[in-house]
């Protein structure tokens, strides 16, 4: 009761107030009419707090968010259902959804009386216009009663996080590993396979007859099998500059580039190649991924990262079977990148559209070009992240041509 009457709203004190002027006015005056009016306002809240009081709704809810990841710069779609737990119906509730400032305001919703065991559902836009992990909830549920005079207000504890990562465009084509840094020149074949261990080995009771290697067999006393083949994995290092670039938005050269990081590892992984996600100033991002659980890894390490200056000085390390930058183009950078003598892909962020200090873009690619990389310029120009792929992938096809 305590917590009902804490529950009035501006117009249910208002009432009181007013009942109870007017019935000490009527007293003192002696106007019993008046004194009746009265005795009503006062009725009226406190009906509505003793009603307010034995209303038991039990109520659950659950969100749901589509897509799962959502790309910075898109629109997500959430729905929230809510199920009437209680044996009666419910009055007329009103929703808050909480949902974070860089999602969006908070989500208000009227809901009807729900019967017994029904449940309602109702959608909302999130705006997803910063990359991050963001929470929506807790929802509130606020019982009004039909004159206005009580708001009786429960909330749910439980809340939901929305994981907002960057863009990944599709790309098309592959690039070969090229080991010839090594001294493995026969990669291009082994690129596409495994490294077959042709040497054999006896037979043992259970292996496949289909594998017994007859040739061998013939120049001794006893059967011999061939290995199993034993598969190669072709390993990318990737590495992405993170310095802030004052700008922010869905558009800016750090989300471009990190954009392009997640498109490259993404398709990469598609193909079966096992990647290694680096920082520019050094942090290991990601030391490993294949697959799709790898693909998820990248996006949610991509999407909470934080933006951190590289200190100068020390060369870039590059990968042993591919190495793949996105930096800016700017001279500070471009000095830390060493001449590579296998495959290696360059993609550098024209800063200067976007009014910042660097180099043009034709120069940071020649510079690139003549220590042995394969590079290509991205924008923000829609496509540029896919022409950029493709230009840099077309450039290595040819070298190895020539």
């Amino acid at each position: 009761m305590r917590r009902a009457l804490a529950a009035l709203t501006f117009r249910g004190k208002a009432l009181i107030a007013v009942g109870l002027g007017l019935g000490v006015g009527a007293a003192l005056s002696g106007q019993r009419d008046v004194l009746r009016i009265a005795v009503l306002l006062l009725a009226l809240p406190l009906i509505s707090v003793w009603l307010a009081s034995r209303t038991h709704f039990r109520l659950g809810a659950e969100r749901r968010i589509t897509p799962s990841h959502v790309p910075v710069g898109s629109t997500a779609q959430a729905t929230l259902t809510v199920t009437n737990l209680a044996r009666g119906r419910t009055p007329t509730l009103l929703l808050r959804e909480g949902v974070d400032p860089r999602l969006g305001p908070p989500v208000d919703r009227v809901l009807e009386h729900v019967e017994a065991g029904g449940s309602r559902s109702t959608t909302f836009a999130l705006d997803a216009s910063q990359r991050g992990r963001f929470d929506i909830g807790p929802l509130s549920v606020t019982a009004v009663d039909p004159f206005g005079l009580v708001r009786l207000t429960r909330s749910f504890r439980s809340t939901q996080s929305v994981l907002v990562v960057p863009c990944v465009h599709d790309l098309e084509g592959s690039v070969d590993a090229d080991r010839r840094g090594r001294g493995d020149r026969a990669s291009s074949a082994l690129s596409s396979g495994g490294n077959d261990d042709v040497i054999p080995r006896e037979y043992r009771p259970g292996d496949d007859l289909r594998r017994i290697h007859w040739r061998a067999s013939a120049h001794g006393d006893e059967l011999l099998v061939r290995r199993e083949e034993q598969p190669w994995t072709r390993h990318a290092t990737i590495t992405v500059d993170l310095a802030p670039d004052g700008l922010g938005g869905a558009q800016s050269p750090l989300e471009i580039a990190l954009s392009m990081a997640a498109s490259v590892s993404a398709h990469l992984m598609s193909l079966g190649w096992s990647v290694r996600l680096e920082a520019l100033d050094g942090r290991c991002l990601v030391a490993q991924a294949e697959g799709a659980a790898g693909q998820a890894r990248v996006l949610e390490v991509l999407a909470t990262v934080t933006s951190v200056r590289a200190a100068g000085g020390e060369p870039l390390r590059t990968g042993s079977d591919l190495s793949v930058i996105v930096i800016p183009g700017t001279e500070t950078t471009l000095r830390r990148v060493p001449p590579v003598h296998h495959r290696s892909l360059a993609f550098v962020v024209d800063v200067t559209a976007w009014g910042l200090e660097g180099l043009d873009a034709p120069d940071a690619l020649g510079r690139l070009r003549a220590q042995g990389w394969h590079a290509a310029t991205l924008t923000a120009a829609p496509g540029s992240i896919p022409a950029a792929w493709q230009s840099a992938i077309d450039d290595a096809t040819l070298t190895v041509l020539r």
